[in-house]
């Protein structure tokens, strides 16, 4: 089992930069595929159609927002109806709705779905999990920068704000009783909408100048925690063949028998040859059972490959083994002094004196078979079985119940009841948009589902989200937050809950639309996101430890849901 480190070294250095729609992209959603196969997992790639970016869409809204204000001076109630669209449609974006966003243009991006599903119970209800992680990388741009990254949460609010508060101002301007007020109210409200040059230069900055980063962190330390729940998870295919494919016995030696422990203590093997044309053998030699005698005359054919014993006072064994069978296959005879004491009277118990006749006359009839030394509780043996317990009517609760602790003995049934999708999505970092087509085709499948996105895990301080959105602000599901805390607790891990207030996460879209969702994400002694976006986002800064506590922490989860 590779390392989870292994998994980002992969994903972020030889591969390396993944942006959305890119063939790298494709390249690191081939390597989560054989991952998943190499589990034994059913896998399904997922195809849509996304932007290629994000940033000319919100200097789209930049530019109509300015634009707006400007005209407000000559057409005041034209230009207040467009800021209102610009602002509309980018809270709408922020949101993971329909946007500008929607009409750039775009390119193919995937997801990787693969599902563990156990076998269910007649009119049991199976609970579902669903693991997700993005595997694309963001392009980098100077609004992340360590002089600005650290003030990230406030320009990001000017930039919101400032959009929906220009159209206010200029719908003021606008009024019968401002008119006054000219050319102040005009020169106000350039004051309010001149903030926005600053996020529209930075995004044609970026698409002109910037490049995207490896990603380590952001997220392929997301993707190798998820595949570290899937380790902990799923077993691992069984590497032996099965018991019931039918492979053609062959013979070994004395010496791989008797290595194979195999043969009976003090027994002697050895071989004799066997005449090959020999089609029929008489009964006499096959020796004797017990008292019984084979004297008649009529010829037996042997079965291919088999070795004719005495089952009076000799013992053959016939091993059997996974290598080719010889073309003359020889006999397997035991020497009748080595064998003597292993017959098959001593092996069932039986002395020389055994008459079957006069023991079935004493029983007298076949259901006066009993063992009073067995504690199944049936009695006695025949065709009723002991029927006097089935009068009982919890008989056959109690039995199955027997039966499925004896079956299920070591199972750990809080995984093995569980269905656990695991979901690598394209395209998070140009709007979230693969975990917005998952949602789209599998709504139905999903509603019940329990859903936990894994995001910039490798570096800081493990934390579940109580709280995320750009638009809005959407609390994760309440069952979800109450087992993480009481999982951390019992388990004394240091993960804690706490609000996230950046970007989208992939779990966004799915609170906004109503799913049961929860983000797993690591932050630093100042609540940011390690080398978010930014060339530092590199393999050397990703604790490996972190990938290790985040994919405990999730199993561990999982059990308690």
């Amino acid at each position: 089992m590779p390392q989870l480190i292994e998994h980002v070294q992969h994903l972020a250095e030889t591969i390396g930069p993944r942006p959305a729609t890119t063939d790298a992209e494709v390249e690191a959603a081939n390597y989560i595929d054989d991952v998943f196969r190499a589990r034994g997992l059913e896998v399904e790639h997922q195809e849509f159609d996304c932007p290629r970016t994000y940033a000319w869409a919100f200097v789209a809204y930049h530019v109509l927002t300015l634009g707006a204000a400007v005209l407000s001076r000559w057409f005041g109630w034209p230009a207040f109806l467009l800021a209102v669209a610009s602002a509309v449609l980018m809270w709408f974006d922020l949101d993971t709705r329909w946007g500008l966003s929607s009409l750039m243009p775009k390119g193919p991006s995937q997801n990787v779905i693969a599902r563990h599903v156990p076998k269910a119970r007649r009119n049991e209800r199976i609970k579902r999990v669903v693991i997700v992680a993005h595997y694309d990388s963001a392009k980098s741009s100077l609004a992340f920068g360590p002089g600005m990254v650290k003030n990230f949460g406030l320009t990001f609010s000017l930039m919101k704000w400032l959009t929906f508060v220009t159209p206010v101002v200029i719908f003021i301007s606008a009024l019968p009783w401002t008119k006054g007020w000219k050319p102040w109210s005009w020169y106000a409200t350039l004051a309010v909408a001149a903030y926005l040059l600053v996020p529209l230069l930075i995004n044609v900055h970026r698409e002109f100048f910037m490049h995207a980063v490896d990603g380590a962190n952001d997220n392929a330390s997301g993707v190798a925690a998820m595949l570290g729940v899937m380790e902990r998870t799923v077993p691992e295919p069984e590497s032996e063949p099965s018991r019931y494919v039918p492979e053609p016995p062959v013979r070994r030696t004395p010496e791989a028998a008797i290595e194979a422990d195999v043969v009976l203590d003090d027994a002697l093997l050895s071989y004799t040859p066997i005449a090959p044309a020999a089609d029929e053998i008489p009964r006499s030699s096959l020796g004797s059972f017990g008292d019984v005698d084979w004297d008649a005359e009529e010829p037996l054919r042997p079965s291919s490959g088999q070795s004719s014993f005495d089952l009076g006072d000799t013992a053959g064994w016939d091993v059997l083994a996974d290598e080719p069978r010889p073309a003359t296959p020889a006999p397997v005879s035991v020497e009748p002094e080595r064998a003597e004491k292993h017959g098959l009277r001593d092996w069932l118990g039986l002395g020389g004196n055994f008459d079957a006749r006069r023991e079935g006359k004493r029983i007298g009839h076949w259901e006066n078979f009993s063992d009073e030394d067995e504690d199944d509780g049936f009695g006695l043996k025949g065709g009723t079985a002991g029927d006097a317990a089935f009068e009982d009517p919890e008989f056959a609760a109690s039995e199955a119940a027997r039966i499925r602790r004896r079956v299920t003995t070591g199972v750990d049934r809080a995984l093995t009841e569980k269905e656990v999708w695991f979901v690598a999505t394209g395209a998070e970092e140009v709007g979230t948009c693969g975990m917005q087509a998952f949602l789209k085709e599998y709504e139905e499948d999903l509603r019940d589902a329990l859903i936990i996105n894994l995001d910039n895990i490798g570096a800081g301080a493990l934390h579940w989200v109580t709280s995320e959105g750009m638009a809005r602000r959407y609390h994760c599901d309440r069952r979800l937050a109450s087992s993480a805390k009481r999982v951390a607790r019992e388990e004394d891990l240091p993960v804690r809950g706490r609000d996230y207030r950046g970007l989208s996460t992939d779990a966004t879209p799915a609170l906004a639309r109503g799913f049961k969702a929860m983000s797993v994400m690591a932050f630093d002694i100042n609540g940011r996101l390690p080398n978010w976006h930014w060339r530092t986002d590199t393999t050397d800064n990703v604790n490996p430890e972190n990938l290790e506590l985040a994919a405990t922490f999730v199993a561990k989860l999982i059990r308690e849901l």
